[in-house]
Parts: structure tokens; sequence; C-alpha cells
């Protein structure tokens, strides 16, 4: 501790308000050990050691992110009572409660970080929440053992049971025997009550009737009035219940004393544990203060660069802070920060000097994501003893006596803020020592931040290599700072814009500008030009990152629709597809049944035959399927075989569900139903997922939707039978009229000549027969006459 007090002073931590960080970190912890670990927190002696805790700290927060919390509520530190255990001493009932508490909360620990198997062994904080050392026998022992502070269970032992059975007996038979005394000396009792005295069951005796009551008096009343009497019936008994309760004693300190031999035994896995849980308290109060000031992980680098995006002091409320963007070691190592008193200068020097201690304290940053830090050797600070975020009250000797040190220890690896440089004397000599400090620390290798207010820093700055101009960028119009940090830039003074605006008179400000020499006068205006042009650009940088902003909205936006309409596309395919299924389900099923109504009439078997093929031919020719995923061909292998699915075994004909991954013989248990078979790996094929059970259904229902659909198309209200044979144009007649049922097609003409009369006899005959007609007739005037019959259909 004492090596890294050198590095980083108390003075300095002090003086940019780190302990008020430390502070907010201890509240987050929950355990006492965890807050102990935040409160002894400081800036770490390397690199490496800075680097790791940041490490932890992300660990953590992922953590917290992903699981929440870890248990930790209520753990108490219990390193004082094993150290007295292992000096020899036997602890007491309330030390041996608070030890059983705490091995509760290590096996609730273990608990929450072993739930989600390998995902959360990967994790720094799981890992060592995994080297907790569990006691289960011993908390179970102090359990069943310890009722409260004050008793111990009669299981606490067997040999204290037995005792406190017979203490139990001895004292119910010392009541039994004070009640008969009670009853057969009851004139000469006080009254009819039972007390004790020096541990001895009495009676309360007149002392009057003293004689009445043979036995040894322990005590007697304040008036004298009343004496306790122990009759002679009962000073065995209780000379026995003595007995036994020093018995008792002796058994309760032995148990005492053996409870306190484990506590001994094992010690160092109970310290362990202790410092496991509070480095666990420790890591994850880290994470949770993180979260609270909505803080990222800084990019740690040895270079001396710092680079702060959006970086927000941490002890300002966040309603009120303005982010800024600071840099420091890439191109220039010593920054001059000018502008007029309340601007945001000091705001700005300890929000640098504040965020780099935290990073180096293994603490994540209020600033933006690529955020860089680097690691400092150390860090000295100039700000006065008095110094606040809005006042300076410091004087011109205590800033001399803090600056000389500064000096005289300046070196490589350094950070150094300084607050007002060279304020407190005369504007000359003091803007020429700014000059020759700010001179000595470049050359001695220092990163250096200073604020100032003279004017000859400000050329100093923008002609010397190595040096750059910052400033607090103030509002002419308003008359207030906007506490934005303009890298780059000097500030001005604005000193006559701003008395003219409260109301001087014109008349002295035109009196005081030409008192400034006209050199001095170009170079304000210069200075003021340039922060003007800056301000624009920044506009202009702004209002081009809106509209980024916005573009990239507008492309979430239009991703998003997309999506959705893509869902809808889905959904509505999707409801075709089961409408179609219906249709197709209706059809066959009305199919079937005209095939059903043939049965048992003359009609030519080899026609419903044909029937039925025709059937199965126009399903199969406009089935419908869904898309499958594609499945990767070739064989099979070990890498690319999932367990759970289900694969066809091509030797025994059999589909089954892979149950185990290819043993050293390349053999696999493939589960059929309720029996298992081993098989080779290359005697499997993937079954594709046609969806079987559930998809029978809808895919006879979607082949019949896509044969009524054929069946409309060719479906029409005339056959014509001119110059067939009665057998084929029979034929013919029975799948049309099928076809023009399923189409919803009647009436339907059927063109069969005059000729001879025959095949209209036949037709007239198949029609009569069948119940799918409701009525025919010969075609009248203007629709064939007798060469053509119209047909009623049952719809």
């Amino acid at each position: 501790m004492s090596a890294r007090k050198k590095m980083i002073s108390d003075k300095t931590k002090t003086t940019l308000e780190f302990p008020a960080i430390i502070e907010a970190l201890g509240d987050f912890s929950q355990t006492a050990p965890g807050r102990m670990r935040a409160m002894a927190l400081a800036p770490f002696l390397d690199f490496q050691s800075a680097q790791k805790a940041l490490n932890e700290t992300d660990d953590a927060v992922q953590r917290l992110l992903q699981y929440g919390d870890l248990p930790l509520m209520g753990i108490n530190d219990i390193r004082p009572f094993v150290r007295r255990a292992s000096a020899g001493a036997i602890l007491d009932l309330a030390e041996f409660l608070r030890i059983a508490s705490f091995l509760r909360a290590v096996e609730r620990v273990l608990d929450a970080v072993e739930g989600d198997g390998h995902a959360r062994e990967a994790l720094l904080i799981h890992e060592m929440a995994g080297r907790l050392t569990p006691l289960p026998g011993f908390r179970r022992r102090l359990e069943q053992s310890i009722r409260d502070e004050e008793d111990l269970y009669d299981e606490a032992s067997p040999e204290l049971a037995s005792i406190r059975r017979r203490l139990r007996d001895a004292q119910a038979s010392v009541r039994r025997a004070l009640d008969k005394v009670l009853v057969t000396h009851k004139e000469a009792l006080q009254e009819g009550i039972i007390t004790m005295r020096s541990g001895r069951y009495v009676v309360p005796v007149r002392s009057d009737r003293r004689a009445a009551v043979r036995g040894i008096v322990h005590d007697s009343s304040s008036t004298g009035s009343t004496l306790f009497i122990e009759p002679m019936a009962v000073v065995e008994l209780n000379n026995k219940i003595r007995e036994l309760e020093l018995l008792e004693r002796r058994e309760i300190e032995k148990i005492l004393q053996e409870l306190s031999g484990i506590v001994e035994n094992q010690a160092d896995a109970l310290i362990d544990d202790t410092e496991i849980l509070a480095e666990l308290d420790h890591r994850m109060a880290k994470a949770k203060l993180a979260l609270d000031q909505e803080a990222s992980r800084p990019l740690l680098n040895e270079q001396g660069v710092i680079l702060l995006k959006k970086a927000r002091h941490p002890l300002i409320a966040r309603d009120r802070v303005v982010p800024i963007d600071f840099e420091l070691g890439k191109t220039f190592n010593t920054l001059v920060i000018t502008g007029p008193n309340t601007g945001g200068k000091t705001v700005s020097l300890k929000t640098c000097g504040l965020l780099t201690l935290m990073a180096m304290s293994g603490l994540f940053i209020p600033a933006s994501d690529g955020s860089s830090i680097s690691f400092f050797k150390q860090i000295e600070v100039d700000i006065g003893d008095e110094q606040s975020i809005f006042q300076n009250l410091s004087t011109f000797s205590s800033h001399m006596k803090e600056i000389i040190r500064i000096t005289n220890t300046a070196g490589p690896g350094m950070l150094v803020l300084l607050d007002e440089l060279g304020a407190g004397t005369d504007p000359s000599e003091g803007a020429a020592l700014a000059i020759a400090i700010l001179d000595h620390l470049k050359s001695s290798g220092c990163h250096t931040v200073a604020t100032t207010h003279y004017r000859e820093l400000k050329g100093y700055a923008m002609n010397e290599p190595g040096v750059e101009n910052a400033c607090c960028e103030f509002d002419t119009k308003t008359l207030q700072p906007t506490y934005k940090l303009l890298i780059g830039v000097p500030g001005v003074s604005n000193a006559f814009v701003i008395s003219g605006r409260l109301g001087l008179s014109p008349e002295i400000i035109d009196r005081a500008r030409s008192l400034i020499s006209e050199e001095g006068q170009r170079f304000e205006e210069l200075v003021s030009a340039i922060e003007e042009s800056h301000r624009e650009a920044r506009e202009i940088e702004e209002k081009i990152a809106r509209l980024e902003d916005e573009a990239v909205e507008a492309n979430e936006r239009l991703a998003m629709t997309r999506e959705k309409l893509e869902k809808e596309h889905d959904k509505v395919l999707e409801s075709a597809r089961e409408e179609a299924a219906l249709l197709l389900e209706a059809a066959r099923e009305e199919i079937d049944q005209l095939l059903l109504r043939t049965k048992g009439q003359s009609v030519d078997h080899r026609v419903a035959s044909e029937a039925r093929g025709r059937l199965s031919q126009i399903s199969k020719k406009y089935q419908m399927r869904k898309k499958t995923p594609d499945i990767p061909e070739g064989p099979l292998t070990a890498e690319t075989l999932v367990l759970g699915k289900k694969y066809r075994s091509r030797s025994l004909s059999i589909d089954g569900v892979v149950r185990a991954l290819p043993d050293a013989k390349g053999q696999v248990v493939l589960e059929a139903g309720s029996f298992r078979v081993t098989v080779p790996l290359s005697d499997l094929t993937l079954v594709r997922a046609s969806g079987k059970k559930k998809a029978d259904k809808k895919t006879s229902v979607t082949q019949a939707s896509s044969l009524r659909s054929d069946i409309v198309m060719r479906a029409g209200a005339e056959l014509m039978l001119l110059g067939k044979r009665a057998d084929e144009a029979l034929n013919l007649l029975d799948q049309f009229i099928d076809d023009a049922l399923l189409a919803g097609l009647s009436p339907v003409r059927i063109v069969h000549g005059k000729g001879t009369g025959a095949l209209r006899k036949a037709t007239h005959e198949s029609l009569s027969r069948d119940r799918r007609v409701e009525t025919f007739r010969l075609g009248g005037e203007g629709e064939g006459g007798d060469g053509v019959t119209v047909v009623t259909l049952k719809l």
C-alpha cells in the first residue's frame, strides 16, 4: 500500500474526488468484507494489474447483464471467529450461528453459478466462485445442534438428549412432591405456588407457621412475613436436578469444544471462502457502479494517450453535466485550456484526472465506447487546497509550493494537472512563469494539462510544437458558458462583449479597447474568428451526425417494414394453403362417395379402377408441397450427426431417433419405438422432415385441391358422344358427370345424335340409374332436338 501511495498520493486522490467514487462503490457492496475491499481500492502499481482488473470488471458486467446479481446478502465476516478457534478458544452459540449462515451463503453462490453449465463456466467470476469449498456436513451439524444464541437442541448429542430427558423427569418428580405439600399444608402457605430460589424448588410459607413445614429455608420476603422453604421431601430430588444440570453444562461445553475443533480443522477452507466471497462481492459492486454510471470499458494503453468521447464527470448530476471530448498524448503532450471563470475549465481538468484514476483502478468510466486512458506511473495535481468544482480560492503561494514539488519530481510517465497556472501575481510575470513551468514539464517528458487566463499562453500554445490550445465555449448571446471543451481553439476573454450586454456604457468600452495594443486587439479578433469558425464547423458536424442517425433509423424502419411484409406474405400463403387443403379434403371425400354410389350397380369395375387411377395420377401431378429446409447431401459423419433427429436404417428398413454418438467402432444407438438397436453410422440416412403425422391430412387435402383445380379447368357443360361406341360412350359419360359435379356445373348437355337411336337409348338407361342425376330430357327447339339430352345434376 505504501508504494501505491507514493505513486498516487492521497492528496491527489482527494483533490480529484476519488474517495467519493470509492464511497459509491462501497455502497454497492453486499458484504462487510466486500465493502472493506471497495474502501481499500486504489490505482494499481503496474499496467498488467490494471488491465487484469478491467477484465474482471468487464466479466462481472457480463454476469450482471446475463444472469443478474449473485446471492451475497447477509454474509458475515467469520474470519475473527475462525482465528479465535485456531488459537484454541471455544466459540459461543452466536458465533456458530454466523458460521452456519456463512456456509449456507457459500452453497447459494455455488448453486447460482452452476445452473447453466458451459455458458457460465466461460465467465471469470464463475470460475472464481467454483473455487469455493462448501462444507454441507458441518453446516447440517450446526443447524441440527444450535437452536438459537442461547441454547442447543437436545439432538446435539445422544448424551445431551439423555441428560435432558432425565432432568425433565426429575423436575416433574419435584413438582409432584411439591403439589402434595401445597395440598397437605395449605393453611401454612402464604400462596399456593411453587417457585425457585438459588436454583432450587421451594414453597412460600408464612413465618408464623414455620414449624408446620419441615425443610431448608433459602430466602425470605422483604417484610419477613414469608419464608421460602425447600421441603425435606424434595431435597434429594433438587440435589438430583443440580447434578443433572452440571452434567448438562459439561456436555454443552464438550459439544461447543468439538464444534470449535471442526472450525479449527477447516480454518483454511473457511478463510479462503471468505476471501473469495469478498472478491466476488467487490467485482459485482464494480459492475453495478458501471451500470449505475452508464459507464463503459476504457481502452488502456501505456503510450500516454488519453482520448475521451462524451466523457461525464461522475459526481455531477447527469441532467446537469455536459459531456466533453478530450484528447492528450497523440499529437501533443501539453494542453492549455483557456476561457472565463465558471466556464468548465476546472471540471474538464478534474474529469480527465478522475477518469484516469478510475481506469487505473480497474473501474469503467462514464464515457462513450472507444475512449482511451493511459496508465501513468504518477499523477500530480495543483488545484488548490480549497478548490471546488465551481470556485477558485487558492493563493499564489500555495500554488507555487505545489508546483515546486511537482517540477522537482517531473519525468516521463507522469500526468500533471495545473489549474490557473501563474495566477495570483503580476500578469506579465505570472504569464512568463507559467510558460517557463510548462516548458520544463514538457522537456521532462510529462503529459500536462493546464488552465489559465493569460493571453500569452494562447500564443505559446499556437507556436510551440507538442503544445495545443483548448477552450471552454462561452455563448455571448446568452452570456452563459456551454461547458463544451473545444480542442485546438484558444479561448477569448469576451470581457468587452459581456460588459456591453450587461449594460456598461459604450464610451467606456471603446476607451478600454483603445488601451489595448493594436497587436493584442488583432490577436483577440483572430482568436474570436477561429472560435466562431470552429463553432460553425461543429454545428455542421452535428448536423451531419443527425442526418446519419436519421438515415440509420430510416434503414432500420425499412428493414422492419420489409420483415413485417415478409411475415404477412408467409401468413397469407399459409392461410391459402390451409384453405386449399380443406377444399382438397372435401373434394376427396366427395369423390369417394361418388365412387361408392356405383357399388352394386351394373357398372364395369374396370371403370371404377380407371377413375381411381386417374384420381391418383392427377393428385400426384398437382400436389402442393411446402418447402423443407435444405439438408446437406453426402454421407453422414460423426460431425454432421445430430442427437435427437430421426434417421432410417437402410438394412433394417426402420426409422428411429439417434440417442448416442458413434462409439469407437462407428456404431450408433437408434431408438425406434420401445426398443433400441445398434447400427453402423454408414447404414443411416436422414429422414427428411415432412411433418408426416401432422401433415397427412393437409397433404391429402392439398392434393384434392389441386385435383379440383384440374377438373374445373377441363370440365365443360357439354359432352360430345357422336361416333362413339356404346361402352366407350358410357365410360366418358360417367367421368363427365363426375367432373361436372366437382366443377359445380348443372344443367349439362349430352350430344349423342339421332342416328338409329341406339346411343340415345344407352345414354338414357345409364342416366335413369345414376343417383347423381336429378332429371333429364331431350333437347327442345334450339337445343338440338332428339340428338341432345339435357341433364340436371344433384349439386
